[in-house]
């Protein structure tokens, strides 16, 4: 009990220091986690693994991080998430998109959100497993239903799209992509831009298009560069300006969108 107690203390210790901005405490909070490791805490190995993957309070390492979330995997279930990681992507280690899957199952079962948004990934994508957009809508839907706004986007674009068998639901990809431009996703704000402009499961409404558009465009979003340079340019939604338009369609070709960069090669 007197060792819980100990290993509790040095958890919050060091977490708390590892959450200040100044670099000494955050290495005085990375060794309460070694700490608490020694007291055999699997927390703090999983935690380690986060210190050594984004290099907070130690030297920045994906092979030590690989290795943390590896012992931990069995025990916490985010060590075991951030090991589907390692293993999706290769970092750390070599890919193995087999692994992966099989780690974001094993979390997602635990009711991770992260895991199973994931695992919808995975089962959208047919990563480590056959395709199966029914199973990620599965999944996807009780990642959103715990909160995981990225999860709502990927539900619209399957309503939207009517991918495999599933129906074409506009109504229900409106509503998914307004519930995650919370997060405030770009690719999220062209969705509901392009909702608006083509009337899909939402009242046509130019002018609100043009201003989804232009919040995408803020982050970078090319396509919704490309749609305000045409908007600008026919005056559809916004008044007609020529400057504007040719502004939104070269910062759109320098973002790499084939169809802009056509247009100003005069391909198209």
């Amino acid at each position: 009990m007197e060792t819980d107690k100990l290993v509790e203390k040095l958890l919050n210790e060091g977490l708390e220091l590892l959450s200040s901005e100044k670099k000494q405490k955050q290495k005085k909070g990375f060794y309460s986690l070694r700490a608490a490791r020694g007291l055999g805490s699997m927390a703090a190995v999983y935690y380690e693994g986060v210190c050594y993957k984004n290099g907070i309070g130690i030297y920045q390492s994906d092979e030590e991080a690989f290795e943390r979330f590896n012992q931990a995997a069995n025990t916490v279930p985010e060590a075991m998430y951030e090991l589907g990681l390692c293993y999706i992507n290769g970092i750390g280690t070599k890919q193995d998109l087999d692994k992966g899957f099989a780690c974001f199952s094993n979390a997602a079962q635990s009711g991770l959100p992260e895991a199973q948004y994931e695992l919808g990934v995975c089962y959208r994508c047919g990563e480590g497993t056959k395709q199966n957009v029914k199973e990620a809508l599965y999944w996807y839907e009780k990642a959103a239903s715990q909160g995981c706004l990225e999860a709502y986007h990927n539900i619209g674009i399957i309503y939207q799209n009517g991918l495999e068998d599933m129906p074409i639901d506009y109504s229900k990809a409106f509503d998914c992509f307004i519930k995650a431009a919370d997060e405030e996703n770009p690719d999220t704000f062209f969705c509901v831009g392009n909702c608006y402009l083509n009337g899909l499961g939402v009242d046509k409404n130019e002018k609100a298009a043009a201003d989804w558009f232009k919040k995408a465009a803020e982050m970078g979003e090319p396509d919704a560069m490309f749609h305000l340079a045409w908007m600008y340019q026919e005056g559809v939604g916004v008044e007609n300006n020529d400057e504007l338009s040719a502004d939104y369609l070269d910062k759109a070709a320098e973002s790499g969108w084939e169809p802009a960069i056509k247009i100003i090669n005069g391909e198209d």
